[in-house]
């Protein structure tokens, strides 16, 4: 990948977001979460002569805890632990950084290359690195590292689409090994590779030459990610002796299905089949734990394996939507109203930090009835303050979302009624809506959380500068007669 030297407004954001981010770990410590113990004892498995990767008794258990997790993230704690065996947390969390800030310079490249503007660039790399992924970058969880890689690919390759650099096919081979490495951080990404093969047969529709010479870094991505996915499998047919990628459906599957049910919007589990049975003899309540104690119980009385298990529970899933259509609506709505706040909130980015990375808990208060109802009985101008700024800020970030997830797709709905050709710029901000509302809603239909959509929050924040640039420029020149500057791109 060639490219310009680091230009200087660039490089003193990173220098100043490195020494935040390093300044973070030091005075709070990486920050700890539910799922970060089993990621701890899975690496030290790894370094336990491999304890982690040996044969099983497949269907003793009805979740695994390593075959359900995937190797990615407890293999680069290992690594850390070798390195700096007294310190070795701080040096995962210094890596993230490190990721995090590869992947925003790669971002800032693009986006002032996409946007023609420095100053575009620098507001979009900025709001990526001092948002949600301060919390996540700290934190002993595989989120960091997979959002980094999953942008450092796809911008990647947008760069060399537009003209950024030029990938030669070995740094295609480079870019095809993070990504495959990605998936064993987060299985999902599998199902999220057909963006990046989207993208070199992009490169291959705007290349010339020979024909295999135009389709080199299409066959070489798609090469290198299926050998690395093809040989976890083949891992897992040595563990377990059947050959599968992925359980992690087990305890995800039927997460809507019990919101359904606890938030009363259906009854799922009157059936006869084997889980609605169990739920309802065995479950008192859906929180989490319950329905992981739920799995086990399940498991005890169908005496089979993971794979049959989890086939058992997307069936219920596939069933309790047939059924119950408009409660499953619900569900997904409420997810995807959680994605509003992503957007250029830097007050719920704080508040997120503080509430999950640290022990004091929220110190923010949101706008609810509950919270004004205590404010005046009990009033404080320190927590009205915050709650105005609070309220302040998730109105900003809705206003942001709202312009971004309608505001793309009308323009192109314009250029098209207009039957005038999309131009460059258009046509990647349309792709990388694409990424954003296909990732997000892939988790919005099972369950969601902020965390999950960090991979895609710089494609929404590069459309929202997008979008606020066409706002400009239209305000500026009302008619529309004359040419959109951003057609002139040279891709």
């Amino acid at each position: 990948m060639h490219g310009r030297p680091l230009q200087r407004p660039v490089f003193y954001l990173l220098l100043g977001a490195a020494i935040v981010k390093i300044g973070v770990v030091l005075i709070n410590g990486p920050s700890m979460h539910h799922d970060s113990g089993i990621y701890v004892a899975y690496a030290d498995a790894i370094l336990d002569h491999g304890r982690a990767f040996a044969p099983v008794v497949w269907g003793a258990e009805a979740i695994p805890a390593f075959i359900f997790r995937f190797p990615g993230y407890p293999l680069i704690r290992a690594g850390a632990k070798i390195l700096a065996p007294t310190h070795y947390t701080f040096v995962t969390v210094i890596f993230q950084c490190f990721l995090n800030l590869a992947a925003t310079y790669l971002i800032f490249r693009v986006t002032e290359r996409l946007l023609q503007s420095s100053g575009a660039a620098l507001l979009v790399a900025g709001l990526y690195i001092f948002s949600a992924s301060m919390l996540w970058d700290n934190s002993i969880l595989s989120d960091s590292i997979y959002g980094s890689l999953f942008n450092i690919v796809i911008f990647g390759l947008l760069g060399h689409l537009i003209g950024c650099w030029r990938l030669t096919l070995g740094s295609t081979v480079v870019l095809a090994a993070l990504w495959g490495y990605s998936i064993l951080t987060r299985d999902s990404g599998l199902y999220f590779t057909v963006f990046p093969i989207m993208l070199t047969i992009a490169i291959a529709v705007r290349s010339e030459g020979r024909f295999v010479r135009r389709i080199g870094h299409f066959l070489v991505f798609a090469v290198v990610t299926s050998a690395m996915m093809g040989a976890y499998v083949m891992l897992n047919r040595y563990r377990t002796g059947e050959a599968f990628f992925s359980i992690t459906g087990l305890e995800n599957w039927l997460r809507p299905v019990f919101d359904m049910a606890g938030h009363g919007y259906a009854e799922p589990f009157m059936g006869d089949d084997l889980v609605s049975r169990t739920v309802r003899e065995t479950m008192t309540g859906y929180g989490f734990e319950a329905q992981k104690q739920f799995l086990r119980r399940l498991h005890d009385r169908c005496h089979c394996t993971p794979t049959q298990e989890q086939s058992l529970v997307f069936a219920k899933y596939l069933s309790a939507i047939w059924d119950n259509p408009i409660a499953y609506l619900r569900i997904l709505l409420g997810n995807l109203n959680h994605l509003v706040s992503l957007s250029a909130d830097p007050v719920g980015a704080i508040n997120q930090f503080i509430q999950l990375g640290t022990p004091i808990g929220r110190i923010v208060p949101g706008l609810s009835l509950r919270n004004v109802m205590m404010l005046t009985h009990h009033f404080l101008l320190t927590t009205f303050i915050l709650m105005l700024l609070e309220m302040i800020s998730t109105f900003m970030s809705s206003i942001a979302f709202s312009l971004f997830i309608f505001g793309v797709p009308l323009l192109v709905l314009r250029d098209w009624r207009a039957r005038k050709p999309i131009n460059d710029i258009l046509a990647l901000n349309s792709f990388l809506w694409l990424v954003f509302m296909s990732v997000s809603l892939a988790f919005c239909m099972v369950h969601f959380e902020a965390r999950y959509a960090l991979p895609v929050l710089p494609a929404e924040l590069l459309g929202v500068v997008y979008m606020l640039q066409r706002l400009r420029t239209s305000l500026r020149r009302p008619t529309s007669g004359k040419q959109d500057r951003s057609s002139s791109i040279s891709v």
